[in-house]
């Protein structure tokens, strides 16, 4: 209920005319920091989450509860999960938790693990922890993965923006908030483990954390201290077989093989398996420090350190015989359409193969990536904040720093031939393929090739600063008035080494090496008495055993092998084209008022406001002579101011309907990585073109007026339905294109990006949230939770460098996305079955094939299920189980489910754990 006196429409009116003028003529303000509108924003009722624990026996329904009054009172489209929610969810980590909140999605990397969040289809998203800003080594984003779920208190996602956020995500803003001493009213001492054992990996799994807690008065205040450690490990495996880019079927002369009908036919350029199996260790470290000298007054520090430790080996095995030589089976579907690639064929109707058979002197081989990965994400704060009758004053000093390693060492070993492939299709819509006879079984058929090593490492830190208040209004529309500043000297470095292919000690040999192998590279001979080989299993859509060579004989032989191959011992000397090292020196503040009045009766409340940012980056780089060969250093300084309005309503009905309308322009700076001029080559294979990328420092900003409506009814503490739409016009969208060129006379795809894209994504979102509490009985504690969010987009953006602009759909925007939860507690259970779903989606733009050039994704759904017991009111046991459907993620060539192109298989774990609180 509004507890200010009511307002007009005319002290509507006046509010426009004094306030928007001198935001509209706002140059030289700095930044704030989204801590203070945080605390701003929340609501009397948002105070109670700091009162939950995960790690505690706290009700469901009150978490729960907090959440929705999150919701309800914030001044923009805002969707938490309160502490309990993740705790008591089958969730590892951040990146995991994200998928439960409306409108987000996420996918796995090829680790087995989330490391992919996108907001409303878009991945430019930018995290604050405690309300500042955080990311992870040289990149712009946080890496939510890093993070454990238990030592989240409240985790929240802004879908729309206002002037105190910090700038960077036209998609959205994600705020993890993490305990603080003060959050308790007392000593807390509180602990979880659990053990996970996970399907593919084989293995029961640690994952543990432990928070001390405590509060005392004392003649100089009141002190608050808190340390929360986590730890957890997996060992995985995560399988992917796959069909490279589907072709004309050409016999051994490179003539076309047509039907009966006279139709072209495609299959896949040849078949392959990529296997990642490796050992992860995640830990993290969190503390904060109270002081309240006065009740006015709270002095805090505050900090967090994260690491991860991961060793992994990623194992190939391929063959690619597809128009080397002339198929002695080939089966046909009935599914044509016209050919899109240029050429003299073009147009003609091409049909899919079913199956086929290749016999001959093919390449066919095995190959392990010996990964070793390390990186941390470090930050410390120390503030203040002052309250007084009106004005309320905060300040804050931060640094944040972070780092990312990745080591790789690689040796490809090939078959002699002749190898006869055996494709079966594409049953359960994945390539189903072998080699006859199991030749890669036999060590006496491995030859040593190429010996590939690399690495590469990032770094970035910040120093930032910010001041934000906030005076109320006794009187008027006007309900309060907050500004802030901000600064941020920003840097990002990043080099790696050189990208050759070392040929093997005996020489690359000549002409099919394949047909003819050289005996100085075989693997038994030259490595005698050596367990070079290991053995990896089949699955579902590869029907057999293959060896590789073993990863820890790479790892602890690497500098043996490097000998072998004529190269110095130790790492790969540095490349040029890999460097870069940029300062960025951020100055922005904004001005915004909240006002409070009534309209027609109704009251309307919201915020008007303005946020200007200065930005300098200077840029230090090599850029590549392609004539000579030659790096030359290059600097680039460039400076840009921009101003971004917003405004919103909420319009409150009663005290269960309100109406939510929110505009404000947003953007997202290019990666730091995007912006590096130099080239990176890495040469051609036997079986492919040599691959080189580069930067751009001419990107600019991508920008975007968001739009939203939103609709809410609120029926009961723990029960409301929302129904939203949102639309963003956006502009300078960052986009790969990829070029044929000649470097040094060799064949290279070159990706480089360009501020090419502008378009538009809208949607429609929906959420609905009860309990039961009308049932009789036990049947009282049931409760269930649903949110949809429909998403369609397009931009509009050159075909390829310097060439006409066609219409595209936007990259991971799937169409359809839900959850589906149903959750119970009473007598002491918590239990909980959640199930999400996100429809296809385009995940990248490929080269041309006979089927066009969009990769397309089709996720893993997932069921997921949780249940705790409460055995006291201090201790509780859990069983959790995810992915129990075994669903897997599909990947194709193009629309439709005749050309497949990955299948992974999603793993399932189920775990048991025990909670504890003295």
């Amino acid at each position: 209920m509004n507890r200010r006196f009511p307002r007009s429409l005319l002290s509507l009116s006046i509010l426009s005319a004094l306030v928007l003028p001198p935001l509209a003529h706002a140059q030289d303000a700095t930044t704030g920091a989204a801590d203070a509108t945080a605390q701003q924003a929340q609501p009397a009722s948002s105070q109670e989450a700091t009162q939950l624990d995960t790690v505690t026996v706290t009700a469901l329904r009150q978490s729960l509860e907090t959440a929705q009054a999150l919701k309800q009172d914030a001044a923009m489209v805002v969707d938490s999960i309160v502490a309990e929610d993740i705790g008591k969810l089958p969730d590892n980590s951040v990146a995991d938790a994200l998928q439960r909140v409306t409108g987000v999605q996420i996918a796995q990397g090829n680790q087995g693990e989330t490391t992919n969040v996108v907001i409303r289809g878009l991945p430019n998203v930018i995290t604050t922890l405690n309300g500042r800003e955080i990311f992870s080594s040289s990149g712009r984003g946080f890496a939510f993965q890093n993070l454990p779920a238990t030592a989240v208190r409240t985790l929240s996602v802004y879908k729309t923006s206002e002037a105190s956020l910090p700038l960077g995500g036209i998609a959205g803003l994600v705020d993890i908030q993490l305990r603080r001493p003060f959050d308790f009213d007392g000593r807390e001492i509180a602990g979880t483990y659990t053990a996970t054992h996970s399907e593919y990996g084989g293995s029961v799994d640690p994952n543990a954390s432990l928070m001390l807690s405590d509060r005392w008065d004392t003649d100089a205040g009141e002190f608050g201290a808190l340390v929360n450690f986590g730890y957890q490990a997996k060992e995985y495996a995560y399988d992917a077989v796959w069909g490279d880019f589907p072709k004309v079927v050409t016999d051994g002369t490179g003539e076309p093989i047509r039907t009966a009908d006279g139709n072209l036919i495609a299959a896949p350029n040849g078949w392959g398996t990529s296997y990642n199996d490796g050992y992860r260790e995640r830990g993290a470290f969190n503390y904060a420090l109270q002081w309240k000298p006065r009740e006015d007054t709270e002095i805090y520090l505050e900090g967090l350190y994260d690491w991860v430790r991961d060793s992994y080996s990623n194992a190939f095995y391929f063959t690619f015989p597809v128009g080397v030589v002339t198929p002695s089976q080939l089966g046909v579907t009935g599914h044509c359409y016209p050919n899109q690639l240029d050429g003299p064929l073009a147009g003609q109707t091409i049909c899919d193969a079913s199956n086929g058979v290749w016999t001959g002197d093919t390449y066919a081989a095995t190959s392990t990536q010996a990964h070793k990965q390390r990186g941390q994400d470090i930050q410390n704060a120390l503030g203040v904040k002052w309250d007084g009758d009106q004005l309320h004053l905060s300040t804050e000093f931060s640094r944040t720093s972070g780092y990312y390693r990745d080591e790789n060492f690689i040796i490809d070993t090939f078959l002699s031939g002749p190898i006869t492939t055996v494709w079966e299709g594409t049953s359960g819509r994945h390539q189903n393929w072998y080699l006859q006879g199991d030749p890669a079984l036999d060590p006496s058929r491995f030859y040593l090739n190429g010996l590939f090593q690399t690495w590469g490492y990032s770094y970035g830190e910040e120093n930032a600063w910010r001041g934000d208040g906030r005076f109320d209004f006794i009187e008027g529309p006007i309900a309060s008035l907050q500004f802030g500043l901000r600064y941020a000297d920003r840097s990002a470095q990043a080099k790696g080494s050189v990208e050759i292919s070392t040929p093997p000690p005996g020489g690359a040999g000549t002409g099919n090496i394949t047909a003819n192998p050289n005996p100085d590279n075989q693997v038994i001979a030259r490595l005698p008495g050596m367990d070079f080989f290991c053995s990896k299993r089949g699955n579902d859509a590869l029907h057999q055993s293959w060896l590789t060579p073993c990863y820890d004989t790479l790892i602890d032989s690497a500098d043996y092998l490097r000998q072998l191959y004529g190269l110095d011992p130790g790492l790969a000397a540095e490349n040029p084209g890999r460097f870069f090292d940029i300062g960025e020196e951020k100055l922005a503040g904004y001005l915004q008022a909240k006002y409070d009045t009534e309209m027609f009766g109704l009251r309307v409340d919201g915020l008007v406001g303005v946020r200007v940012e200065r930005v300098e980056r200077d840029l230090n780089a090599f850029s590549f002579d392609a004539s000579t060969g030659v790096y030359s250093p290059i600097s680039r300084n460039t400076k840009d101011t921009n101003t971004l309005p917003n405004a919103s309503m909420n319009l409150h009905f009663n005290d269960e309907w309100q109406l939510r309308l929110v505009a404000a322009k947003t953007l997202s700076y290019p990666d730091f990585g995007a912006l590096n001029p130099s080239i990176s080559l890495n040469p051609g294979t036997i079986n492919r073109a040599g691959i080189a990328s580069s930067g751009n420092p001419d990107l600019t900003p991508i920008e975007s007026m968001n739009y939203d409506a939103s609709l809410e009814w609120y029926f009961s503490p723990v029960g409301y339905t929302s129904l939203g739409l949102f639309y963003r016009d956006i502009d300078g969208y960052i986009q790969n294109y990829v070029t044929n060129v000649v470097i040094g006379g060799e064949d290279f795809e070159l990706s480089s990006p360009q501020s090419a894209g502008s378009g538009h994504l809208q949607g429609v979102e929906f959420a609905w949230q009860q309990t039961f509490d009308f049932l009789p009985g036990a049947w009282s504690g049931l409760g269930a939770q649903f949110n949809y969010t429909y998403i369609d987009g397009s931009t509009r953006s050159p075909a390829f460098i310097g060439g006409p602009e066609i219409e595209q759909p936007l990259q991971n925007v799937s169409k359809n996305n839900y959850n589906a939860v149903l959750f119970y507690e009473n007598f002491g259970i918590s239990a909980r079955l959640a199930y999400g779903y996100r429809s296809r989606y385009i995940d990248f733009f490929t080269q041309p094939t006979v089927a066009g050039n969009e990769d397309q994704v089709e996720p893993a759904s997932s069921l997921d299920f949780s249940v705790s017991y409460d055995v006291t009111p201090r201790q509780t046991v859990i069983l959790s189980a995810t992915n129990l459907l075994g669903n897997n993620l599909h990947q194709f060539w193009g629309d439709g489910d005749t050309r497949p192109r990955d299948i992974r298989f999603q793993d399932r774990t189920i775990g048991l754990g025990y909670r504890f609180k003295l």
